[in-house]
């Protein structure tokens, strides 16, 4: 399995220049194969462009027949032999005899009976299979010869053909019968590509640069293998915290750029034209390539496989099929090319009928000419590519314009917003020092003044113990503009509710909410402000209902507010309306949409958010895995307000899963003075109290949180602390967490506190049914971890009552639970039913299986064969009592 603990991190740099694992092609390896076997194929063709993976499977599908008992003969199409009668079957054949003599070519029936003995006497009467690598580059008399052999049944043929070359015409008909398999090769997918990063770095790769890596080789294998190599030998792929992460863009190998640039090196003159200002320039529409002969170059570099046509917007836009296409291009272009075509791109579009997206192009391409516009004009592009959500070439064309003499607030401003979003906290600051300058230059500086202190109290706010700074700074500007109120109070209610102050946080928005206008923007605006307060106090239906309207405003295109950004509010509110599995799907589009758009804040809200989830849901591994990517990538990109809470979740997990050792260490990670009446460091210390064995002391910590948070009317943290107490005890004390849980889904009306109360309650007087119950109803919302505990005690609890049977049932179904818990070892699963327990690769895979894993891909994932793999699972199910995968819990 791709380790997923810092403490399995590579000692050493790997050896990434050995062979790479072969990971997603099980299932055509698996079909050639079975195909091949049964005899349902007597031919089987793999298809897909250069590097996709085709030999691997070829070799692999040849490996495992070669154990089956065939005999594998191996060949590859050569273009420098291509016109050498024999040349592509003649060494497969001579490697099997020791002496070989090879017989004449000028006879095509004496060479296939020559041939067809040769392989009749190495077989010894085992099947025969030829394996072809690059079948369109060999000798018209090797396939001649190969398609005679196959239709005479004497082989069975494997062959891979590269995207965009046709098929030789000898084996057409080989090809067209019945018993021919056609596998297409796809590229690998984004969870391909990280169990693929993992096991070829021998340690996990953040998320966030998996879909990097995964964006720039398009799931290429050879792509991705020399993107990773390049990058680690560059420095720009790096281990640190636990995990690789790119400090920079992937930088690819110089073998990546040669085999690029092969491909590019036999371009007719209209053709390379046409490569290069698409490397330079795309998309470009196909009325945008003016030079005569373009059409016919673009029609040619298609059927090549080199460029992409898109027809889902208003025109035909066309793209190199690759991204590093485009890199290798632009490096082998000398640089007064590159501003020649830059130029001549530029005065096309300016030449006909523009839009405000052409404006933005030009902008660009006139920039990286070296010859940017006016300022007004990089102003306004700057602007519009901030509305289509590039923060990164917002930000440099911002930058741009303040360099041309743009000196205007609005300006300074606007660039300190995108440093900002790009993570770059210092260098935003500063900007808006220079945005307020400039304000107070003017006649009337008020709004300027105003969104200058609101951005300025966020970023305060995005470092540890920094909220209180931004609240002072926003109402020292209220007072001086009480005219720009309403959203220094909507700034202002965001700061407050970072310490938890969820009742005066509402209060501020509905302040702000009585000052602002009705339009859609500022009904959005107040409902994001209102959801949040409003999860924190549990009111889960009205906190949801104001996170939805605000995503649907900005699901509009025209929006002012990115989707993404929306919704962080409306994935907290899912989570704490213990709607887990609806939280990841709107956690995972949020995180996808924000890589791509360079929105470093939201990417670690959703990091943050996919570690709330499992988590909650008691998957604790993943969750660990989620949470390593939110510290890591608040120390390296910021912003730095979620580290504390990551390590304190990451302490939180070490703690039940039992490692002491690893929770002190993350405990002594903390920064100094964050634990100040900090939730996830009373968390933290509570745990470790308990798994130090000091119960009354881990008690004593959750009860004064209780007691400080519930005034400010953070119920969901007091109602999450007394169901945490209830759990964990010690049993003097569960009593009172049930009392005061009751109480406060009394006061609330809440049904998430109404079924911790449920919880808290049935442990307080061991109710056997009572807590079945409610692990039945945790089991239905997806929280694993607490339905084992319930299972657990209500097993205990029918025990303690002598009935055995029920006992035995209740502490089964609790273990079943807990195997996919992912090494949770809480209080309350630290139970003996007189069953062995499951050993930890016992319990790795049988999470797996849980997950929906099939043994052969769960035993390549492991490193284990099948058989394994399925005694380890039948071990399992033994010592659960349970009868198959079925009812392991997913």
């Amino acid at each position: 399995m791709a380790p997923t603990d810092p403490a399995s991190a590579p000692e050493a740099e790997p050896t990434l220049d050995r062979p790479w694992p072969l990971v997603g092609r099980e299932p055509q390896v698996a079909r050639a194969t079975g195909a091949l076997g049964s005899g349902e194929a007597r031919s089987v063709f793999l298809y897909g462009p250069s590097g996709i993976g085709k030999s691997r499977i070829q070799s692999e599908v040849g490996d495992r027949l070669a154990e089956a008992g065939w005999l594998v003969l191996t060949a590859s199409g050569n273009p420098a032999l291509s016109s050498v009668p024999f040349a592509t079957v003649a060494p497969a054949l001579a490697r099997g005899v020791e002496n070989p003599t090879l017989p004449a070519t000028t006879d095509p029936l004496a060479l296939f009976s020559a041939t067809n003995a040769t392989i009749a006497e190495l077989a010894a009467g085992r099947p025969v299979i030829l394996a072809v690598d690059d079948l369109s580059a060999a000798d018209t008399v090797s396939v001649a010869l190969i398609a005679q052999l196959v239709a005479a049944g004497a082989i069975s043929l494997i062959a891979t053909l590269p995207e965009g070359e046709p098929m030789p015409e000898g084996t057409l008909p080989v090809a067209a019968s019945p018993d021919s398999l056609r596998v297409d090769v796809a590229s690998l997918d984004l969870d391909e590509v990280s169990e693929l990063l993992a096991l070829a770095l021998d340690a996990p790769i953040a998320h966030r640069d998996a879909v990097e890596l995964h964006r720039a080789s398009h799931g290429n294998p050879l792509f991705l293998r020399e993107l990773a190599i390049g990058a680690v030998e560059a420095g720009t792929l790096a281990h640190t915290g636990g995990l690789w992460q790119l400090h920079g863009d992937p930088v690819g190998t110089p073998a990546l750029r040669d085999l690029i640039r092969a491909r590019l090196r036999n371009l007719g003159v209209e053709e390379r034209d046409a490569v290069e200002r698409l490397a330079l320039c795309e998309p470009l529409g196909i009325d945008e390539f003016v030079r005569p002969g373009a059409p016919e170059a673009l029609a040619e570099l298609e059927l090549r496989g080199m460029v992409r046509v898109d027809e889902s917007g208003h025109g035909i836009a066309i793209t190199l099929a690759h991204p590093q296409y485009a890199g290798a291009v632009r490096e082998s272009l000398p640089r007064i090319r590159a501003i020649s075509l830059l130029a001549e791109q530029a005065d096309v579009v300016a030449n006909g009928p523009m839009t405000v997206v052409d404006e933005l192009r030009i902008a660009m391409w006139r920039l990286d000419a070296g010859r940017p516009s006016d300022p007004e004009l990089l102003i306004r592009s700057a602007d519009l590519a901030r509305r289509a959500h590039d923060h990164r070439t917002a930000e440099r064309l911002a930058s741009a314009a303040i360099g041309a003499g743009a000196t205007d607030a609005s300006a300074h401003l606007m660039h300190g917003e995108l440093l900002w979003s790009l993570g770059r906290g210092a260098e935003a600051l500063a900007a808006l020092a220079n945005a307020e300058t400039a304000a107070r230059a003017t006649e009337h500086p008020g709004a300027a003044l105003a969104a200058i202190a609101t951005k300025r109290a966020e970023i305060y706010g995005g470092d540890p113990l920094g909220s209180e700074r931004g609240i002072r700074l926003l109402e020292e500007i209220g007072r001086a503009l009480p005219e720009q109120l309403p959203m220094l109070l909507i700034s202002k209610a965001t700061l407050v509710l970072h310490l938890l102050r969820a009742e005066e946080a509402l209060a501020l928005v509905d302040e702000a909410d009585g000052r602002l206008g009705d339009s859609p923007v500022e009904r959005a605006i107040v409902s994001l402000a209102r959801a949040m307060p409003l999860s924190q106090m549990q009111r889960s239906a009205e906190a949801l209902a104001e996170a939805e309207a605000a995503v649907a405003y900005a699901s509009d295109e025209d929006a002012h507010i990115p989707k993404r950004r929306a919704q962080v509010p409306y994935a907290y509110a899912l989570i704490e309306s213990d709607r887990y599995d609806d939280a990841r799907r709107t956690t995972i589009e949020m995180l996808h949409d924000a890589i791509r758009n360079d929105d470093e804040l939201t990417a670690r809200h959703a990091e943050f958010l996919m570690g709330r989830q499992f988590w909650a849901a008691g998957r604790l591994d993943t969750a660990a895995r989620w949470f390593r990517d939110s510290l890591s990538g608040a120390e390296l990109r910021g912003p730095a307000s979620l580290r504390g809470p990551s390590l304190g979740f990451l302490t939180v997990i070490a703690c039940m899963q039992g490692d002491l050792e690893r929770a002190r260490e993350l405990r002594g990670r903390f920064e100094a003075g964050y634990d100040r009446e900090d939730t996830l460091t009373a968390l933290s210390d509570a745990w470790l109290a308990r798994t130090e064995g000091d119960a009354d002391a881990a008690a004593r910590i959750l009860l004064t949180r209780v007691d400080q948070v519930l005034p400010l009317g953070a119920f969901h943290v007091a109602a999450s602390f007394l169901h945490t107490l209830a759990r964990m005890g010690p049993r003097t004390r569960v009593a009172e967490a049930a009392e005061r849980l009751a109480a406060l889904a009394q006061r609330t009306g809440a049904p998430e506190i109404a079924l911790r109360s449920r919880h808290a309650r049935a442990e307080a007087s061991a109710d056997a049914a009572m807590l079945r119950s409610v692990g039945e109803e945790w089991e239905r919302l997806g929280g694993l971890l607490f339905a084992a505990e319930s299972f657990a005690s209500a097993g205990q609890a029918a025990r303690a009552g002598g009935r055995g049977r029920e006992a035995s049932a209740d502490l089964q179904r609790a273990a079943a639970l807990a195997a996919a818990c992912e090494g949770a070892r809480t209080p309350l699963l630290c139970f003996t039913d007189g069953t062995e327990p499951l050993t930890p690769r016992e319990r790795e895979i049988a999470s797996l299986a849980a997950q929906g894993l099939s043994s052969n891909e769960i035993a390549q994932r492991l490193f284990l064969s099948p058989r394994t793999v399925n005694n380890h699972l039948q071990s399992t199910y033994t010592k659960l009592g349970i009868r198959g995968r079925r009812e392991l819990q997913p």
